[in-house]
Parts: C-alpha cells; sequence; structure tokens
C-alpha cells in the first residue's frame, strides 16, 4: 500500500515536469543559449562542439559554432544550410528530409503537447550531469533511428538544460544549454542564409 502510494506520488510528479516543459515551450516565441555538443559515432568515435544557438518560431534555427572550427547549421524553416566557411562548402537540403539531432530542440519551441510524439516517460535512476536538475526519459511513437531522448530539466524554470539522443545503431548525441534567454524578440531575417561566392554547393545532406 506505502509502495503504490509512493509510485502515486512519483507519477504525479513527473506529469507535473512534463506538463511544465510543454507550457514552458508552448509559450516561447524564440530562444537563445550557449550550448556545447558531445557526439558519439557508431565506431565510438566522439567529437566535441561548442558554441551559440537561436531559435525562432516556427522552425527556424542558427546554430553558430565556435569550436571545434567555425561552423553554421541554419534553418529558416523549409531549406537547412550546413556551411563550413574554411572548407569554402555549403550542404543545403529541405528541412522536412532532414532527419537530424539538432532538430528535436527546434521541434519543441512553440508545441505544447509532448506526449503526441513520445511514450514511456519515467524518471530513470540516473544521476543527472547538472547539479540540481531532474532526468526524464522519453521514447518517440513513430518508427524512427532514435532510440530514446534524455533531457535535465530545471525543475524551478522548467527549462531544458541537457538532452542527449540516442540512436538504435549505438551512436549518441549530447547537448548542454546554458545562459538560457526567451522572447527576446528574434528576427527572421537572421535565420536567412545567402551562400557566398566561391562556396562548393552539395545538394542533399546524408540519410
Amino acid at each position: 500500500m506505502q509502495y503504490a502510494f509512493a509510485l502515486l506520488l512519483l507519477l504525479q510528479g513527473l506529469n507535473d515536469l512534463v506538463d511544465g516543459v510543454q507550457r514552458n515551450f508552448a509559450r516561447m516565441k524564440d530562444y537563445t543559449a550557449d550550448f556545447t555538443q558531445i557526439s558519439k559515432d557508431v565506431l565510438n568515435r566522439r567529437q566535441e562542439g561548442a558554441g551559440h544557438l537561436y531559435l525562432l518560431r516556427p522552425g527556424k534555427g542558427r546554430w553558430e559554432y565556435t569550436r571545434p572550427e567555425e561552423q553554421y547549421w541554419i534553418s529558416d524553416g523549409k531549406t537547412v544550410y550546413f556551411y563550413v566557411p574554411l572548407d569554402k562548402q555549403v550542404t543545403r537540403d529541405r528541412a522536412r528530409d532532414v532527419f537530424d539531432d539538432r532538430m528535436p530542440l527546434m521541434f519543441l519551441l512553440g508545441r505544447s503537447n509532448l506526449r503526441s510524439e513520445f511514450t514511456q516517460f519515467e524518471e530513470p535512476n540516473i544521476k543527472p550531469v547538472i547539479a540540481g536538475t531532474r532526468v526524464v526519459r522519453m521514447t518517440p511513437k513513430r518508427k524512427t533511428d532514435l532510440k530514446d531522448l534524455i533531457m535535465e530539466v530545471d525543475p524551478a524554470t522548467f527549462q531544458i538544460r541537457r538532452l542527449v539522443l540516442d540512436h538504435n545503431d549505438g551512436a549518441r548525441n549530447e547537448f548542454t544549454f546554458s545562459n538560457i534567454r526567451t522572447n527576446t524578440g528574434l528576427k527572421a531575417a537572421q535565420f536567412e542564409f545567402k551562400i557566398p561566392p566561391g562556396v562548393q554547393v552539395i545538394e542533399g545532406f546524408e540519410r
């Protein structure tokens, strides 16, 4: 009886946390943050990156990397561009055809129902990387190569401070966010990308 009551309290707490995240993102018009990214591919090769992130509703995103080198990943809502100035090369594709781990956070902006996209919400017995946050694991409802998504949430602000995407093939992408600001009045022009002259254009991201 006591165990069942404790489990009920835990589930209620988890539901409140998920609802808080949903409400928080649903009322956002824009979002900015510093980020760090740690990627691990199927061969367990590790790569780290860092920079600044801008998001604008609906479907616009700009990831400006300062590490390991200057890079830009930009979506104007219709087309996604990945530009590496040092390589003098830009890759572009239709946003609807791009399957990229930078997309879920963009998807959350302006949405209000995580439960329509994810299932099996749980608080696993995992110590959070960021002190004071709570860990939530959720599984996509739709068939995808994404195995599950883990987020670390600040229970006071319902901001996502860390996002981990685990894939069925063993690849992993981890994002940590800091200096988060919302509804600062970002403009759509910031998410437009003009291909510089003399830059090689590659059509289509790897599937």
